[in-house]
Parts: C-alpha cells; sequence; structure tokens
C-alpha cells in the first residue's frame, strides 16, 4: 500500500517538474524578444531608485558618478549599461512601445532606454548624445519594494505581487517565501494534533486486539508546538530562516488489567535553520530551492512514570527530539493570477546516522499542494493537499522492550498519510500594523497506512501570526 502511495507521489512530481520547466521555456521565449543593450546615464533624488532596480533583479556591468567615484548618492549623474537579457527583459515590460518613446525625447537610436515613471524619484533625467531631455511626465511614486510592498503599477500583472493576503501559503507550510534584502519577519505558530485509535495498515485496530500481543497500548495522544521562527533576506534572492519549537506531548495508556495511565514530556525540539534560494521570478511565478539543516537541540531521554516505576524512559514517539543531524532539502514553486494564487513544495528529511542511543528515525518525504483565492485586500481562504511518507526507525535503543508496548517497537513506526487542510490568511495592508499577518489552517487525514499498531492523526490544527519589517 505505501509503494502505491509513493507511486502517485513520484507523478506528481513529474508533473509539477513539468510546469516548471514549461514556464523556464516561456520566460526564455519572452527574453530573445528584444536583444539591444541599455545604455543611458540619469540621475535620481532618492537612493531607493538604485536598491528598486537591484531589487528586480537589473545587473548594472557599468554604474557610476559624475565624479568618477565609486559611491551612490543622491544627486549624482549614473552611466548605465547592461547586454544581460536579464535586465532587458524587466525594460522591455515597462514600455514596449521603444520607438514611440525615443521619437518622444528625440533619442539617438544608438540608445535603448524605457520610461522611468515607476522610480521613486521626482526628477529623473535622460542623456543622449546630443541633448538632455527632463522626463516630466512622474506619475507614480513608490519606496522601495520590500516582500510585504505593493508592486508599483507599472509592475502589477508581470511580477509575482507579495502584498497580497494569498501571497503567503497556508500557515502550515513553511519557507515557502523569500524576502528582499535586509528584510526581517518573525512569526509565531500554534499546532495542536490529537491522534485516537490505532491502525495497522488501512485497518482500524481496537485495544482490546493489541492487548492480546501487548501487555500495554497507547489509547489516545495530543501533541501542542510553539514554534518561534524568524526570517532575514541576506541579498534579494536569497533568504536565511530559522525556527525554534517548544513541544508538549501527552499520550494515555490502558493496561491488559484495564489499568490506564499517562504520560507526558515538554521541551525544546530540534532548532531547524533553512537557506532559500530563489532561481526564478517571471510571468508571475517563482521559484526557489530550500536546503534546510536541523541540530539534535531536543531531548532524546524524556522521562516520566509509568507502572513499571518513577523516572522511567519513555517510547520514540514521547521523546523531543531525533538526536541526529538531519538534513532538509526542498523546492517551492509559486503562482499567481489577480485573484488567485497556487503552489507545491517538496521537502525531505534525511537523518544521518544514529543518535547517541543507537538508532535514527525513518527518513522523510512531504509533497504539499494548494490553491487560494483573494477575496479583498486583506483576506483569502485556501485549500490544501498534503501527502508524507516516512520510514521506521533504524537501530533500537536498548533500553526500551519492544514486547511490552507498540510504541516502543522500532519496526512499527513508519508510514503514509495524505491530508487535506483548509485555510484562511488575513493580511493588514496599511496603518501601524501594516504587513502583519493572522492565519489559520484546519487538516483532516483522507487517507492512512501506518505499520502499526500505530495511533491515527485525526486532526490538527495550526494558528500564527507573521510580522515584516
Amino acid at each position: 500500500m505505501n509503494f502505491g502511495v509513493k507511486g502517485v507521489n513520484c507523478l506528481v512530481m513529474v508533473a509539477v517538474t513539468g510546469v516548471c520547466l514549461s514556464a523556464f521555456s516561456l520566460s526564455s521565449q519572452s527574453e530573445t524578444i528584444n536583444k539591444k543593450p541599455l545604455d543611458f546615464m540619469f540621475t535620481f533624488e532618492d537612493e531607493a531608485a538604485i536598491k528598486y532596480l537591484n531589487y528586480q533583479g537589473v545587473k548594472f556591468s557599468h554604474l557610476k558618478n559624475n565624479q568618477e567615484k565609486h559611491e551612490q548618492k543622491s544627486g549624482d549623474l549614473f552611466l548605465f549599461h547592461t547586454n544581460d537579457q536579464d535586465s532587458l527583459s524587466f525594460f522591455n515590460h515597462l514600455n514596449p512601445e521603444t520607438d514611440q518613446l525615443i521619437e518622444r525625447y528625440e533619442i539617438s537610436k544608438n540608445y535603448h532606454v524605457k520610461n522611468f515613471n515607476f522610480l521613486p524619484s521626482d526628477n529623473i533625467t535622460l542623456i543622449s548624445e546630443k541633448k538632455l531631455i527632463s522626463n516630466k511626465n512622474q506619475e507614480e511614486n513608490s519606496s522601495i519594494l520590500l516582500a510585504d510592498e505593493p508592486l508599483p503599477p507599472s509592475q502589477v500583472g508581470i511580477y509575482w505581487s507579495p502584498a497580497r493576503p494569498d501571497s503567503h501559503a497556508p500557515i502550515g507550510v513553511m519557507g515557502e517565501h523569500i524576502h528582499s534584502e535586509g528584510e526581517i519577519m518573525v512569526s509565531y505558530r500554534y499546532m495542536l494534533m490529537e491522534m485516537d485509535g490505532s491502525l495497522v495498515g488501512t485497518e482500524d485496530i481496537s485495544n482490546e486486539k493489541i492487548l492480546e500481543q501487548f501487555p500495554i497500548t497507547p489509547t489516545r495522544m495530543t501533541m501542542q508546538m510553539h514554534m518561534f521562527g524568524m526570517m532575514y533576506g541576506v541579498t534579494n534572492n536569497f533568504t536565511l530562516m530559522a525556527m525554534l519549537p517548544y513541544v508538549v506531548k501527552d499520550m494515555d495508556h490502558i493496561t491488559r488489567t484495564n489499568r490506564g495511565f499517562n504520560t507526558d514530556s515538554e521541551g525544546i525540539g530540534d532548532i531547524k535553520v533553512t537557506g532559500l534560494y530563489q532561481i526564478f521570478n517571471e510571468n508571475r511565478q517563482r521559484i526557489h530551492l530550500n536546503a534546510g539543516i536541523s541540530f539534535p537541540t531536543g531531548s532524546i531521554e524524556a522521562r516520566d512514570t509509568t507502572p513499571a516505576g518513577p523516572d522511567q524512559l519513555l517510547p520514540y514517539p514521547m521523546q523531543l527530539g531525533s538526536g541526529t543531524v538531519d538534513l532538509h532539502p526542498g523546492f517551492t514553486y509559486l503562482g499567481q493570477t489577480d485573484n488567485w494564487s497556487w503552489g507545491t513544495q517538496i521537502i525531505g528529511t534525511l537523518r544521518l546516522g544514529e543518535n547517541s542511543n543507537s538508532y535514527k528515525f525513518g527518513d522523510e518525504i512531504m509533497l504539499t499542494a494548494w490553491g487560494a483565492r483573494k477575496w479583498s485586500d486583506w483576506a483569502s481562504t485556501s485549500l490544501r493537499i498534503k501527502g508524507r511518507n516516512w520510514g521506521n526507525i533504524g537501530g533500537r535503543d536498548t533500553r526500551l522492550n519492544p514486547n511490552l508496548v507498540p510504541t516502543a517497537d522500532p519496526t512499527r513506526r513508519g508510514g503514509t498519510q495524505i491530508d487535506i487542510g483548509f485555510g484562511l490568511n488575513l493580511f493588514v495592508p496599511e496603518g501601524d500594523l501594516r504587513s502583519g499577518r493572522l492565519a489559520i489552517e484546519f487538516d483532516v487525514p483522507i487517507y492512512r497506512a501506518l505499520s502499526g499498531p500505530q495511533l491515527e492523526t485525526d486532526w490538527q490544527l495550526t494558528a500564527g501570526l507573521q510580522f515584516t519589517f
């Protein structure tokens, strides 16, 4: 049964890859429309003009002020020359009617210039070989574009817009967006998951049936997680993300003698650091690579009182971390139209060796895809599907008796699960709390196949706050 789901996941991954390759192909075709170099000079009254161009991916091959110095400051004269096709594509979007612009400004045809109305300057001067022309047609003013800043009107419908309630994925997805250089986002997520009843494969199994094989069985488990996060834009294409979880676990059990007892564990989980590198931003679509690593800061020595006595080592699901350094490679794709957005993400978890207790959790792959509808400037709803497959535990902690309770048996920890999630994203577009976000998502499983007996997940709730500055 697990093999079949893996096969479906592979087909979905192939389809997503095909979509992304098609997007690359369309972009490449559009960039070959005009290959003339850009060569012009201009002054600006706001350094944000240059920063804005840098944000959009425009590359300066020659840039200097009128004093032949390298520093950039307000009022200086700049020469810009490029053959870079990304830059040309960007300027071609601004005003495709180049001949009309040349005629309008009497600029030599040796120059290929575009309308700079989008720049945040009140006085932009274009210079040709023969004459100086002032562009008095300034209609649009904007500050440097940050991740949650609205696009200037000249860019709407061309680039992926960050200032929308649906520009962030459902709150249960992490590492799905990047930030501009120097920007910081802080976040808090609260996750609550409940598990009740057990499965073997896809079939329910009663507690009485489990107790025929094991003296003890778990009957119910809840897990709470407080996730504190921070994202920082190192460059306009590279963002660092750090996540610190605080985990609370609670599990109910019953014995063959019909005695019930409870165990719990609580503490910091494994800290995770991820680099997000954008490789594509065109046609209102984005693609970036995820490269994460988690560190064994969560305890694998959690203990509690059981019928065997006080201070007993708890089974694998009740531990707070993996005990290993884990890699989390991945891939994220985003797309938009005026009122709709969508995305997909693939994230793997690769365990590097055994932990100090001679075991390692199984590797994992997670594939998710979502669609969202923007209803206003401040609200959107989403629908998401998520599939996970994870392996059994390799090795074992010799202090745990696998014949005592299913949770202590390392060969009964793998599984496959598919969830469907319903989300709401709220965004503050202006005011004192501008760029603040509140989001909630509720997930329920539609398919489960577990190497059991193993507790089955009934539902998961995720709520979060995000603020960018």
